[in-house]
């Protein structure tokens, strides 16, 4: 009991003491705006210069819209830092339109998500097909034809209803660079009103958002060796391997630290240091290790991750020793 009480003073002597971790969650870099209009820009990704990873997380702050820089403009709805994903605006296919190729990612580290898309069609008795760059199917489905004259092609409906009839869905097998689209609709050989049909790929947690013409997307972000050297990770690194099919695997580094505190795992300052104290103490994974067993003396104190990383942390260790 004496040991993890010395242990619980030691975590508020550092914590208290520490100028490096923040007294409220952080989520850009030092001198950077964290937001652009009602949309939160955490680092990796950052506003204007030097404030992101790389020159692929630049994103422009435009009348209180943000917009990745690198891909072409495309307007940032929302960047997950726990799903590794940042949610851009992205068009529809249509079967009235020549447009039937993806924004193409291969040179950047953004990928189209398998995880966090779903495959969605809208339109009476027609289907649509994805490819891959080689004219592969990667996925595809129809919607039946109907008495039903229900059109759809004015917005995105919920997933309850998009089973076949003016909707359908499929999942998206591996991570894409890009994609093209083929759609085929018979509305009008069947004396219909010639509404068009639409194809896209949808956030899963956006089928209330959307327009006639643009659909959420995401997009996974990855982190490779030279963005790692760039990046002050408050917790631990890991790594994913994304398979991009026919054999092509790409590894991602992230920044794993638990989800349930407010805060942003890739800056050193970037957590509440009382919310981190917290979870310090009850996590027994954390506590567990701070002592050796059977060797109850304070030299063989062992700090966890993150307090090994603070610059003050052996002078403020040899502090509690002796006042203890």
């Amino acid at each position: 009991m004496k040991l993890f009480q010395a242990y619980i003073f030691f975590l508020l002597v550092i914590l208290r003491s520490s100028t490096t971790l923040g007294s409220v969650p952080k989520y850009s870099k030092t001198g950077c705006e964290d937001t652009c209009g009602n949309v939160r820009i955490p680092f990796p990704f950052g506003i204007g210069a030097n404030c992101s990873v790389s020159k692929w997380y630049n994103v422009d702050c435009n009348s209180s819209t943000p917009y990745l820089s690198s891909l072409n403009q495309l307007e940032v709805l929302r960047v997950d830092l726990q799903d590794r994903t940042v949610t851009v605006k992205m068009q529809k296919f249509s079967n009235c339109s020549q447009t039937t190729k993806s924004v193409d990612l291969g040179s950047s580290p953004f990928l189209y998500s398998k995880s966090h898309n779903t495959f969605i069609y809208e339109g009476y008795c027609g289907n649509a097909v994805m490819m891959d760059n080689h004219g592969s199917v990667l996925t595809g489905c129809s919607t039946t034809c109907s008495n039903d004259t229900t059109k759809t092609a004015a917005g995105i409906i919920g997933t309850s209803t998009c089973f076949g009839i003016n909707c359908c869905q499929s999942k998206i097998p591996q991570y894409l660079e890009s994609y093209s689209m083929n759609l085929t609709g018979m509305e009008k050989q069947m004396g219909g009103d010639g509404v068009c049909g639409s194809a896209y790929l949808l956030n899963t947690n956006s089928y209330a958002e959307g327009s006639i013409s643009y659909v959420p997307t995401s997009l996974q972000w990855i982190l490779s060796d030279r963005d790692q050297d760039q990046v002050s990770c408050i917790g631990e690194w890991d790594s994913d391997v994304m398979d991009l099919g026919n054999g092509t695997l790409m590894n991602s580094w992230y920044c794993y630290y638990p989800p349930t505190i407010k805060g942003n795992p890739y800056l050193i300052d970037g957590y509440d240091r009382w919310e981190l104290l917290g979870l310090l103490v009850v996590s027994s994974k954390m506590v567990d290790p701070v002592f050796k067993k059977n060797q109850p003396e304070f030299g063989v104190l062992v700090l966890p991750v993150p307090l090994q990383m603070l610059p003050d942390s052996h002078s403020l260790l040899d502090e509690v020793i002796q006042i203890l």
